[in-house]
Formats: structure tokens, C-alpha cells, sequence
């Protein structure tokens, strides 16, 4: 009996049909297209591969993405990247999450996902502000930044 062959898939393979939302200049763009990219160099199927976001600008990822993906809520995309690779271990788990998501709102499930050491993939945009709301300081931030939010600088 012989072997079924994988097809060789491409960085075009891994883009979705959807509109990419972001603004003018951001470097999730980057993120997206090298993530894209280096995504056939794992010579696994599409369908082996699963992003898992919260809130925030990174939230939008696994739209960007033609494989399976689902938008959690925030702060929580690791307890369900946890879900899904204990459901499934064979897949291929990535979190997607940003400084504030990932790091405050998220930060306990994000340590408790390490803690496990589950095999999960993390994409952590770390932008050192909350970009969604255009000017919250982040638990990245440097201290004395000031934002809208922090007219006097981060504490």
C-alpha cells in the first residue's frame, strides 16, 4: 500500500479571504505575513493548525488566517488553547495575544498555561501599549509614559 503524498503548501495557502483591519503602519502586518510564511516550513496540513486570540488588535489573527482559529475573549485565549489541546493533542495550538491581553486582563491564565506546559505556541504582540483603544498604558509600558490615559506619565 503506498503512501498518500501532503501537497506542498504555500505562504498563499495559509491567507484567509478576509480583509486585513488594521491600521495604516502597524507591525502586526509583519506579524502576519511572516507568520503566513513560515507556516508550510512545519509540513503539517492546514487543518492541523489552530489560533486562539482574546482581545485587542492580535484578536483579529485568526481571521487573517486559513487554517482553524477561534476569537475567545479577553484575557482568555490560553485557558482555551488549553481546551483545545488537551480535546485534540495531535494539533498544533497557537495563541495569539498582545501586551495587554496577554500580560494583565490574561495574566493569570497566561501564567497557568506555562505552568502546564501544554505544547502551545504563543504570538505575543507586544506593542508596550494597548493599541486598541489608542492610548492605555500597558503593563509593558515604560514607566513615565504618557498616554490619554496618563497625562502625567505611567506610574
Amino acid at each position: 500500500m503506498s503512501e498518500v503524498q501532503t501537497p506542498q503548501l504555500t505562504k498563499k495557502d495559509f491567507e484567509s479571504d478576509q480583509a486585513v483591519r488594521w491600521c495604516p503602519g502597524c507591525g502586526d502586518y509583519a506579524i502576519l505575513a511572516q507568520t503566513q510564511k513560515q507556516m508550510p516550513t512545519f509540513g503539517r496540513k492546514r487543518e492541523e493548525f489552530v489560533f486562539v486570540s482574546g482581545i485587542g488588535c492580535s484578536s483579529r489573527f485568526p481571521y487573517y488566517m486559513n487554517t482553524y482559529g477561534f476569537h475567545s475573549i479577553h484575557g482568555r485565549a490560553p485557558a482555551v488553547a488549553t481546551g483545545v489541546k488537551i480535546a485534540n493533542p495531535d494539533l498544533s495550538v497557537w495563541v495569539v495575544t498582545g501586551d495587554g491581553d496577554g500580560l494583565s486582563i490574561g495574566g493569570n491564565h497566561f501564567m497557568h498555561a506555562l505552568r502546564r506546559n501544554m505544547d502551545l505556541n504563543i504570538l505575543m504582540f507586544n506593542n508596550r501599549i494597548y493599541g486598541l483603544t489608542k492610548g492605555q498604558y500597558s503593563p509593558t509600558s515604560e514607566v513615565g509614559k504618557v498616554t490619554k490615559a496618563t497625562p502625567y506619565g505611567f506610574p
